[in-house]
Parts: structure tokens; sequence; C-alpha cells
């Protein structure tokens, strides 16, 4: 009989209703064909099953900087109800930690640009800085996702570590600045939010 809940996709206690809202995520190798992680210490979200689970198709998506691109952003997993597998019968999405789900912008950019703001630079200034393909409302929009979000952000952060004193007013550069204190070694917190969480950094 496979066994259960080794490494189950959503944290100790999450109600089953989160399954819909919820997109796991594993690290791997942005713009590779074939994604990095393995699913044998996976367990399925709708029947907690595990050693069931098969690589389905790849996930692809536009790519940023050239929407005439592709490139991976994760892996379709089929959950085997066949022979002895004793799975659902159900597909489910995982996700690469640098994806944002819904969004075309990679954790990376967004990191890069919350990193110009705090630098003192404004909105628009740091997305030409960045020449971010994207019309400056959308930049706007992504801001304001952000703020919109920001109580669950921080309310995970604070339970891996206090955050630090911080001279800024606004708690957008003051959740950036937790995020620095709490993936300190980190090239890219938002994508370590992501897998530590296994929450959409943007909703």
């Amino acid at each position: 009989m496979p066994s259960k809940k080794l490494d189950p996709l959503f944290p100790p206690g999450a109600k089953k209703t989160d399954a819909s809202f919820a997109f796991p995520f594993r690290a791997g190798y942005p713009g590779t064909p074939r994604t990095a992680f393995s699913l044998k210490q996976l367990s399925c979200p709708h029947c907690d099953q595990s050693q069931s689970l098969n690589r389905h198709s790849v996930l692809y998506g536009n790519d940023p900087f050239d929407c005439a691109k592709e490139r991976v952003r994760g892996q379709r997993v089929f959950c085997s109800n066949r022979g002895q597998r004793g799975g659902c019968g159900r597909t489910f999405s995982v996700f690469l930690a640098e994806v944002l789900p819904r969004h075309t912008l990679t954790a990376s950019l967004v990191w890069q640009c919350l990193l110009k703001l705090l630098a003192g630079l404004s909105l628009k200034a740091a997305a030409e800085k960045l020449r971010l393909p994207f019309a400056l409302e959308t930049v706007y929009r992504l801001r304001r996702s952000l703020r919109h979000g920001l109580d669950l952000l921080r309310t995970r952060l604070c339970r891996e570590q206090t955050p630090p004193g911080s001279a800024h007013p606004d708690p957008l550069l003051q959740t950036v600045e937790h995020l620095q204190v709490v993936f300190p070694r980190s090239g890219c917190p938002p994508a370590d939010f992501q897998l530590r969480f296994q929450r959409p950094f943007l909703g």
C-alpha cells in the first residue's frame, strides 16, 4: 500500500479546502526543458496519497522579456489511480519557486524592483532602471497587489523571526527588510518565501 504524508504539499493542519487555493512550489532551474524536483516524497493535495504521482506535462508561460518565447513554469502532476497505485486520478500543478502563479513577472524581477524601492527610487524610476517590459500601470497594479497581501506575508514572516527595526514608515518597505532578515543568504527572498511556506508571494 502507498504510504501517506511523507512530505505533504500543504502545511500540517491545513484544511482540505485550501487545496484549490494553494500552489505547491519546488526548487528547479527556470529555462530548462524538465523540472528538477522529485515526486517521490510528495503527496497528492486531493487524496494525500504518495508514491502514486506521475509527471503529466510541463507547464509553460510567457517569457517576461519576450512574449514570443515560452519558459518552463513547473510541472503538471497526475495522481495515478491505475493498477495498485491507489491514487485519486486527479491532476494538480507544482510550480518552480521562481514562478509567481498568475503573473508573468518572475520572483527575481519583483525582488529587484523592491530593492530599488528600498534604495529610495520611485516606482516609475525603478521600472525604468530595470527596463521592465510592461506598462507602468501594470507595475502599479503589482504594488497594489503586494500591499493588499502584506498582512498574510508579515504574519508568516513573524512566525519565523521578529521584524527588524526600520526607519521606513511604509509597511511594504518594512516587509522588504523583514524578508532580508528571514532569508539573509538568499538571492531572491520571494522565491524562498514560496519554498518555505508553500504559498504564493503574490496572491
